[in-house]
């Protein structure tokens, strides 16, 4: 039921349990892949109709998110290609033919996995310029924009130039060296856990120093603090690597290293565009969102989104570029609103409103769009 079989990439004897040689996790991968890259792409469909035909307000933040996704696809499409060359099966199993394009297609979706990661970030963090004027914060997410950007083509050389020649990486026969992969991918793996809880937690001090009631700012902190599911999945992604890392069965154990990277990447991109869609679930279900105006007139909060708020400076040395309600993007949100309460008869009506707050860099306002219920 054992034997000794020859590790191809180190030529060391390993022993072979031949009494599982059946198994397999390929439809936990497929299923894996398809949902969420499906969810992935729907929710980016979306965000890009409502910016596009809906608002008229698409922006570099919604372009990157694009390209994030199309990359989020191509992972999705390198992964399923190692699971067809032996992701999932048991490495004694596997013929040997298999093992150059089971490399091909795993050095790939290293590439573009990272890749799309860092657009996701880049995405998040050009919203939150469109979203909150405050001076700091403009100047926070411009350096961290070019930072990204920076990181964003450092990496990339660095994966796709980890073996020189690149062939040396399927093809450890070769003559050329490798850069030690593993530790180059702790080191991005860290980074991107506290990338995430940095990104993902920036604009929570702004949002907690404005004077609003609690239920609204708990709103307010769940619509930014969606991002912190993907730093949970980093930790669990972190702890797979350490497993693939070392184990005597690479094609069985990386699988959960895969499926894990493509849902930190997708469940980023789930969290950056779900609070953008409002607007076009209010067109698509007017009804619905109609009943939960006038199901909750205590709160004229209950629909709080990225759409739904902007931070600005009044002072004059508060320059960040602050939009009155009037600028285009906000208009053209009013107008959706308009259209969602037409559509149920017009039984609520929306205003704008606000908070403000007074602190060393100008006195922020919130402009919030709200419901509010026909006296």
């Amino acid at each position: 039921m054992y034997t000794r079989s020859e590790d191809r990439a180190g030529g060391v004897e390993k022993m072979s349990n031949h009494s599982v040689d059946d198994e397999s996790r390929f439809t936990e991968i497929c299923t894996i892949l398809s949902v969420f890259c499906a969810l992935s792409t729907i929710a980016v469909t979306l965000r890009s109709y409502t910016r596009l035909v809906l608002l008229h307000t698409f922006g570099w933040d919604d372009g990157v998110m694009v390209g994030a996704q199309i990359l989020a696809i191509a992972a999705a499409v390198t992964i399923g290609l190692e699971s067809k060359w032996g992701l999932g099966s048991h490495t004694w199993v596997q013929p040997e033919a298999h093992l150059f394009p089971y490399m091909k297609a795993f050095y790939s979706s290293i590439i573009v996995y990272n890749m799309s990661m860092c657009l996701v970030k880049i995405s998040i963090l050009l919203q939150y310029r469109r979203i909150f004027a405050l001076r700091m914060m403009q100047r926070i997410t411009f350096y961290a924009v070019a930072f990204m950007v920076a990181w964003s083509i450092t990496i990339f050389f660095l994966l796709t130039l980890v073996c020189i020649p690149v062939a040396k990486f399927w093809d450890h026969a070769l003559p050329g060296r490798c850069l030690d992969s593993l530790t180059i991918w702790y080191v991005m793996a860290a980074f991107n856990l506290v990338s995430d809880f940095a990104i993902f937690g920036l604009p929570l001090p702004v949002v907690r120093s404005l004077q609003l009631p609690k239920k609204q700012k708990v709103m307010l902190f769940a619509v930014f603090g969606l991002g912190f599911f993907t730093c949970i999945i980093s930790i669990i992604r972190i702890r797979t690597l350490k497993i693939a890392a070392s184990t005597d069965d690479p094609n069985w154990d990386n699988v959960d290293a895969a499926t894990w990277s493509y849902l930190e990447v997708t469940t980023a991109i789930l969290a950056a565009c779900l609070p953008t869609l409002r607007p076009v679930f209010a067109k698509m279900m007017p009804s619905l969102m109609g009943s939960s105006i006038r199901g909750n007139q205590g709160s004229s909060w209950s629909r709080m989104t990225l759409e739904g708020v902007r931070v600005r400076c009044l002072q004059s040395h508060c320059h960040g570029g602050g939009e009155e309600p009037s600028h285009p993007y906000w208009a053209a949100l009013n107008r959706s609103s308009k259209e969602g309460e037409k559509s149920t008869g017009g039984q609520g009506r929306h205003s704008s409103n606000y908070s403000s707050h007074t602190t060393g860099h100008g006195r922020v306002k919130a402009w919030v769009r709200r419901a509010e219920p026909d006296k």
